[in-house]
C-alpha cells in the first residue's frame, strides 16, 4: 500500500514537471527580440534626447563663434516731427521741422590677437563632447535593455520553476496528510512535507516580487510592457583577450574620449584667457545722413571707411587672473582625463573577468544540470522499488531546478558582460 501510494505521487510529481521544459521552449508567436529591445529603448530614452539636445546646442555654440569672424553690418536711425526755435539768432525763425538722422556701418575684424580662433576651438571642442556624450549615452542605454531583457526572461523562467515546484509540494503535502490520519507515516514526515511546500512558496513570492520588478525596469525603459519575449541570443563577438579589450577601449571609449577632448577646449581657453592682453584691429566704413537736426533746412551727409583698433594696456590684473584660471582649468582636465583613463582600464578589466568567469560558470552549471538530472532519474527509479521516500525524489527534483535556474542566471549574466565589454571598448561608437 505505501509502495503503491509513493508511486501515485511520484507520477503526479513526474507529470507537473516533464511539461515545463515543454512549456518553456515552445516558441511564443510574434515574440519581442533583443534588437527591437534595444530599439525601443534608444527611441524612447530621455538621455538620448537631452544627449540630442546637448548636440544641438554645442552645434549653435560653434555657429555663434565662427560667426564672430564674419563683418558685421547695422543700420541705425530715427525721424521725427518738431518746431525749432533759434530766437532770431542768425536770422531763422521758429519753424516746424523733420529731424532725421540714419547711420549705416560695416566692421570686418582683421586680427583678434586669436580670440576667434580659440573661441572657435572651444566650440569645435564641445561639439565633439557632445557627440561623445550622445555615442555613450546611446552605449549604456543598450547595456540597460540588454540586463532589463535578460533579467525579464530570467525571473520568468525562475517563477515558473517555483510556480511547477509548489504545485507538485502542495500535493504532496495533501496526500502526506491523508496517509498520517490513517497511520502509514509518522507526524515528522508531515512536518517534513509541509515545511518544504512552505520553502516553494516562498521562492515563489520572491520569484513574483524579482519579476515585477524586471518587467517594471524593462517597460522604464522601453517605455511599453514586456509582453512575449524570445530567447536570449548568441554572444555578441567580443574582443579576443584582454590587451586588445584595453587597446579598444583607449582608441574607442566615449568617455575617455570626452576627457581627452576636454584638455583640447581647456588648452583653447588658455590661449582665449591671453589673447585679451593683445589688440584688436578691424576694418570699418560709415555712411551717415542727417536732415533739420540744428537749423530749420539743415542737412549733412557723410562718409568715412578706415581701420579701428583697440589695445587695453592696463586692466588692474585682469587679464592675469583669467589666464591663471584657464591654467588651472587644465590642470583639472589632465587630471580628470588620467582619472578616466584609470577607470575605463579598471572598467574593462572588470568587465572582462566577468565575461570569463560568467563563461566558466555557464559550463559549471550545466554540469551541474546533467549531474542533477542523472541524479533525478536515479532518485526517480529507486523511488519506483521503494527504496527511497517521495521526499527524497521531491529533493532531487529540488536540486535539478535549483541546478537550472543557476544555469539560466549565468546565461543572461555573460549575455550582459559581453555587451558591457563592448560598450567599455567603443565597439557601438565604431
Amino acid at each position: 500500500m505505501r509502495r503503491r501510494c509513493r508511486a501515485g505521487l511520484w507520477t503526479l510529481a513526474r507529470r507537473s514537471f516533464v511539461s515545463l521544459p515543454i512549456l518553456l521552449l515552445a516558441p511564443a508567436a510574434n515574440a519581442q527580440d533583443l534588437a527591437s529591445a534595444i530599439a525601443d529603448a534608444l527611441a524612447h530614452a530621455p538621455a538620448i534626447a537631452e544627449a540630442n539636445a546637448d548636440e544641438a546646442m554645442a552645434g549653435a555654440k560653434l555657429d555663434a563663434a565662427r560667426a564672430e569672424g564674419h563683418p558685421l553690418v547695422s543700420v541705425q536711425g530715427q525721424v521725427g516731427a518738431g518746431r525749432i526755435n533759434n530766437g532770431g539768432f542768425f536770422g531763422f525763425t521758429a519753424q516746424n521741422v523733420t529731424p532725421l538722422a540714419v547711420q549705416a556701418g560695416a566692421e570686418m575684424p582683421l586680427y583678434a590677437g586669436g580670440r576667434v580662433a580659440a573661441a572657435i576651438d572651444q566650440a569645435h571642442g564641445g561639439v565633439d563632447m557632445a557627440r561623445l556624450g550622445l555615442a555613450d549615452a546611446r552605449a549604456r542605454t543598450v547595456v540597460s535593455a540588454v540586463a532589463a531583457y535578460a533579467e525579464v526572461l530570467t525571473a520568468r523562467r525562475i517563477e515558473d520553476r517555483f510556480r511547477q515546484l509548489v504545485t507538485a509540494l502542495t500535493e504532496v503535502e495533501r496526500q502526506a496528510g491523508l496517509r498520517f490520519k490513517v497511520g502509514e507515516i509518522p507526524a515528522s514526515e508531515l512536518a517534513t512535507s509541509t515545511a518544504r511546500r512552505a520553502e516553494a512558496d516562498a521562492g515563489l513570492a520572491g520569484a513574483e516580487g524579482r519579476r515585477i520588478s524586471a518587467e517594471a525596469q524593462f517597460r522604464r525603459l522601453t517605455g511599453h510592457d514586456a509582453g512575449a519575449l524570445a530567447p536570449l541570443p548568441a554572444l555578441p563577438p567580443t574582443p579576443p583577450t584582454l590587451d586588445e579589450a584595453v587597446d579598444s577601449a583607449h582608441q574607442a571609449n566615449p568617455a575617455l574620449a570626452q576627457a581627452a577632448k576636454g584638455i583640447d577646449i581647456a588648452r583653447a581657453g588658455v590661449r582665449a584667457a591671453k589673447a585679451e592682453s593683445l589688440p584688436t584691429i578691424g576694418a570699418f566704413a560709415e555712411a551717415t545722413r542727417t536732415r533739420d537736426q540744428f537749423f530749420p533746412g539743415y542737412q549733412a551727409d557723410a562718409f568715412a571707411v578706415g581701420i579701428r583698433g583697440r589695445w587695453t594696456i592696463f586692466a588692474g590684473g585682469r587679464t592675469q587672473a583669467k589666464i591663471h584660471e584657464a591654467d588651472a582649468t587644465l590642470d583639472g582636465s589632465e587630471a580628470r582625463e588620467r582619472d578616466a583613463r584609470d577607470q575605463v582600464d579598471s572598467a574593462v578589466i572588470t568587465a572582462w573577468s566577468g565575461l570569463v568567469t560568467a563563461g566558466r560558470t555557464v559550463t559549471a552549471s550545466a554540469a551541474r544540470v546533467a549531474a542533477a538530472d542523472e541524479a533525478l532519474r536515479s532518485t526517480r527509479l529507486e523511488a519506483k522499488v521503494g527504496a527511497k521516500p517521495t521526499l527524497a525524489v521531491l529533493d532531487a527534483e529540488r536540486e535539478a531546478l535549483t541546478a537550472q535556474a543557476a544555469m539560466i542566471e549565468a546565461e543572461g549574466q555573460r549575455l550582459i558582460a559581453a555587451w558591457q565589454l563592448n560598450a567599455l571598448t567603443g565597439a557601438f561608437s565604431k
